[in-house]
């Protein structure tokens, strides 16, 4: 009986100490924390959206480092894909729903009744969950590795590493786990915070930023709250790198919203290269140009004595109308409605991102297995949010740590330490 160390009990892990015990293996999960799941339980506001019915799934991911990111995906997606996890999640006594054509919750709509089935799981298994335990080490003897911690050494065949990053430190993801891959000698992409609201302005070209002397309020900030339907898309040094429809809320330092959470991880990328990122909002999405133009143009001829600012009144929000000052023209305006243009200037923190981008190189792992390609870490699996994987919001992150779990914890059943 192979005997197998799940580093880390988030949704990976207790996947893959789920499936490493599905095939006979000895199992214990090292969870620094004092309870598993806890990022889990914070999914889809709490009502865990934990996969995607997605068609093309395997496009949406992205990865830091120059690998191919769609093919590595694939074949671990093709090896446990969303209706395998449905089906699994059925055989533990859990119900989905899904919503909006590809969106799938558990029918309690509770990210609760996802990790209490888990645990029931690695219960009826006789997983062994140790809590409060922080691995400071891995190393390897002869015949096996040793799992190192303050106070304990523990002895396996096989180390699964789902350690998560360093997204929402205060769930007790705070990087750990990138550290011990590098003292085995792995290739770690940079870190990088993803999948949250970006700091931004209004570009200085087309923003009137002193007044008779003053300085004009920013018109961001006296937008903030404001939430609206538009296009968005994403540039690095001119080139198109992504776009996306949905809802867009102005913040005090920027914009947010799940449709710039998910560009959120092409400009964090292109930032981290020194590239010049910016943002187009297109607030009237479906409105063709020229007929704002005439319908601005009426509007016009009906109230002479309006300032042009005010016409927009029955077409935007009253605290987006501070973007179209100082505008003297109706070209002018119906151009930045169609085309608001936005400089980045970062992301938020680490505390306030749902996942990160970058973590351990793609070209350090088997995709068939997860399990580390050189032979002096045979033995080694990387699962999850470690892996230099990341996905858009919307069950693929949570789909991915199912699917790179289940494929590290069934192998490492099996494989282990050979010499």
């Amino acid at each position: 009986m192979n005997r197998v160390i799940v580093v880390g009990g988030g949704a990976s892990g207790m996947m893959a100490a789920i499936a490493a015990a599905r095939e006979g293996a000895d199992v214990t999960v090292l969870e620094a924390g004092r309870k598993p799941g806890r990022k889990l339980l914070l999914t889809g506001n709490g009502r865990c959206n934990l996969t995607s019915l997605d068609p093309d799934l395997a496009s949406r991911y992205a990865s830091v480092g120059p690998e191919d990111c769609k093919s590595f995906v694939s074949e671990v997606l093709d090896r446990f894909c969303a209706a395998d996890t449905i089906r699994l999640f059925e055989e533990f006594g859990l119900l989905t729903m899904t919503e909006h054509g590809s969106w799938v919750y558990p029918v309690t709509g509770r990210s609760e009744s996802v990790l209490n089935v888990l645990l029931r799981e690695l219960q009826r298994l006789h997983v062994r969950l140790k809590y409060n335990v922080e691995v400071t080490g891995i190393d390897r003897t002869e015949n096996e590795w040793q799992v190192c911690t303050d106070g304990w050494s523990y002895p396996c065949d096989s180390v699964v590493l789902c350690c998560g990053s360093r997204a929402v430190p205060s769930t007790g993801s705070n990087g750990t786990g990138y550290e011990l891959c590098r003292g085995l000698g792995m290739d770690v992409t940079d870190i990088l915070p993803a999948l949250t609201a970006v700091r931004c302005r209004i570009s200085q070209e087309d923003c009137l930023v002193f007044d008779a002397g003053r300085q004009k309020a920013d018109p961001l900030r006296s937008a903030s709250g404001t939430r609206i339907r538009a296009d968005v898309r994403i540039y690095a040094d001119g080139e198109l790198l992504a776009c996306e429809s949905g809802q867009v809320q102005f913040t005090q330092e920027g914009i947010s919203g799940i449709v710039i959470f998910n560009l959120s991880r092409y400009a964090v990328r292109a930032l981290h290269e020194g590239c010049d990122v910016t943002l187009t909002l297109d607030l009237l999405p479906g409105y063709d140009p020229d007929d704002l133009n005439r319908f601005l143009a009426r509007q016009q001829e009906l109230h002479p004595d309006e300032d042009l600012r005010d016409l927009l009144a029955g077409i935007l929000p009253p605290d987006l109308t501070g973007l179209f000052d100082p505008l003297k023209s109706i070209d002018e305006t119906v151009s930045r409605i169609k085309r608001l243009p936005l400089q980045a200037l970062g992301l938020r923190d680490f505390e306030n991102c749902q996942v990160c981008a970058g973590g351990v190189s793609l070209h350090e792992i088997d995709p068939a297995s997860m399990e580390c390609v050189r032979e002096d870490l045979k033995g080694i699996y990387i699962a999850g949010e470690l892996a230099d994987v990341d996905g858009p919001c919307g069950g693929y992150n949570l789909q991915w740590a199912w699917s790179s779990g289940y494929t590290a914890g069934k192998h490492a059943a099996g494989d282990g330490v050979t010499c």
